[in-house]
C-alpha cells in the first residue's frame, strides 16, 4: 500500500510539473514598464536571416544566434519627470514616459530631446504621441487617437485594434502626419530563446497600414510613405518590454530589438556588419532618397550613386554616421536623374554595400 501512494504521489508531481511546463501565461497591466525602471536592448545586426512568421500553441522559437551591432537604454519616467512645457498637453492622458530616437519622424533635423507619452491603466497600454525640443522649441505631437499597443489581460487569440492618427504644422519647422491603422492578434505561445535566456512567453502579431507625410520648410522638400509593416512581440512576465520585438517592413527590411545584457559590441562585429544590409527608402524616389546605416561606432561614410554600366552619376557625398541604426538624407541633384535603375554604394571602413534603387518621376 505504501508503495501505491509513492508512485500516486509520484505521478501527480509529475503531472502538475509538466502541466506547469505547458500552461500558457497571460499578461496584465503590471508587466508592462514602470516609472524608474531601467531596460538595456540589443538591435541585431542580422535580423534578415531569421523567419519571425512562424507561430503555434506550446511553440518554441530559436533567435538565440541574433547578433548586436547596438545597444541602448531605456529609462522610463513619469510625466512630471519630462520637461514642463509638455505636461499640459499630456497631463490628463499619459502617466509614463519614454526618451527615444525621432530620426524617422522628421529626418533631417536635429533635435535636443524627444519623449514618447505612455498611458497605462488595468485595461490597457497605449501611445498618445511625442514630446520633440528642436533648437531649444517644445514641440508636442499628440495622436487625436493613442495607437493601442496591448489590451489586458492578454490571453491567445485576444484579437483588438486601434486607429492612430496624429497632425501637426509649424511655420518655420515644417508638417508632419501620421495615420497608423493597428489590427492585433495573440497568435501563439510558448519558450522563447534569444541571447539573453529562455523565457515563457505570448506572441503578438500586429498588422499595421501607415501613411506618414512630412514636409520639412528649411528643405523645402516633402515626404509621403505608405508603409505596411508587420511587427511580432514576444512577451514575457514582469518583463516591462517585449523580450524580442521584430518588424517585417515592406520599405524598411527586417529589424529586430531584444532585451539583453551588456555586451562588448567590438568582439566580432566588423565580420557581422558586413551582413547587414542597409536600407533605403522610398524606393522608387523621387526627389530624395533616405537610407538607414547601421554600425558599432561613430565613423564616416562615403556615399556615391552609378547607373548599370558602373558610372558615377552624383558627386560622392560624406556622412558622419553614428553609433547605432540611424536614417539619412541624401541630396540628389535637381536636374541630374532619369527614370531608371541606380547602384547606391556606401563605404565605411572596411565596409562596403551596393543596394539597387529605382528612380521615378522627379
Amino acid at each position: 500500500m505504501m508503495k501505491f501512494f509513492k508512485l500516486l504521489l509520484l505521478s501527480l508531481l509529475i503531472s502538475a510539473t509538466a502541466s506547469k511546463v505547458n500552461c500558457q501565461i497571460s499578461i496584465v497591466s503590471s508587466d508592462m514598464p514602470t516609472a524608474g525602471d531601467t531596460i538595456r536592448t540589443s538591435i541585431s545586426v542580422n535580423a534578415a536571416d531569421f523567419d519571425f512568421v512562424q507561430t503555434g500553441v506550446n511553440f518554441e522559437w530559436d533567435f538565440s544566434s541574433l547578433m548586436p551591432v547596438s545597444q541602448r537604454i531605456d529609462t522610463f519616467k513619469t510625466l512630471q519627470q519630462t520637461p514642463v512645457f509638455f505636461w499640459p498637453t499630456f497631463f490628463t492622458s499619459a502617466n509614463l514616459a519614454v526618451s527615444f530616437n525621432p530620426g524617422d519622424l522628421l529626418p533631417g533635423l536635429t533635435f535636443d530631446g524627444a519623449y514618447q507619452f505612455l498611458s497605462k491603466t488595468t485595461a490597457s497600454y497605449r501611445d498618445f504621441g511625442y514630446g520633440l525640443i528642436i533648437g531649444g522649441l517644445p514641440l508636442p505631437l499628440k495622436f487625436s487617437n493613442p495607437d493601442v499597443i496591448y489590451t489586458f489581460p492578454m490571453n491567445m487569440g485576444n484579437t483588438f485594434e486601434s486607429n492612430a492618427n496624429l497632425e501637426f504644422a509649424l511655420p518655420d519647422i515644417g508638417y508632419l502626419s501620421i495615420d497608423r491603422q493597428r489590427e492585433n492578434l495573440v497568435d501563439g505561445w510558448g519558450t522563447l530563446k534569444t541571447p539573453y535566456g529562455t523565457f515563457e512567453v505570448l506572441r503578438l502579431k500586429s498588422t499595421v497600414f501607415e501613411i506618414d507625410s512630412v514636409y520639412i520648410d528649411s528643405i523645402s522638400q516633402g515626404l509621403r510613405i505608405e508603409r505596411n509593416y508587420i511587427e511580432y512581440k514576444w512577451i514575457g512576465k514582469n518583463k516591462g518590454i517585449p523580450l524580442l520585438h521584430a518588424t517585417v517592413d515592406e520599405i524598411l527590411g527586417t529589424t529586430a530589438i531584444y532585451r539583453d545584457s551588456i555586451r562588448d559590441l567590438t568582439v566580432g562585429i566588423p565580420e557581422m556588419n558586413t551582413a547587414y544590409q542597409p536600407q533605403v527608402f522610398p524606393n522608387p524616389f523621387g526627389e530624395e532618397l533616405f537610407f538607414t546605416f547601421c554600425t558599432n561606432k561613430s565613423d564616416k561614410a562615403v556615399v556615391s550613386l552609378m547607373n548599370i554600366q558602373g558610372l558615377k552619376v552624383m558627386e560622392d557625398q560624406l556622412f558622419n554616421v553614428s553609433l547605432g541604426c540611424e536614417t539619412y538624407r541624401l541630396k540628389l541633384p535637381e536636374s541630374l536623374l532619369k527614370h531608371g535603375t541606380y547602384i547606391l554604394r556606401i563605404e565605411s571602413g572596411n565596409r562596403m554595400h551596393h543596394v539597387k534603387v529605382i528612380a521615378g518621376h522627379r
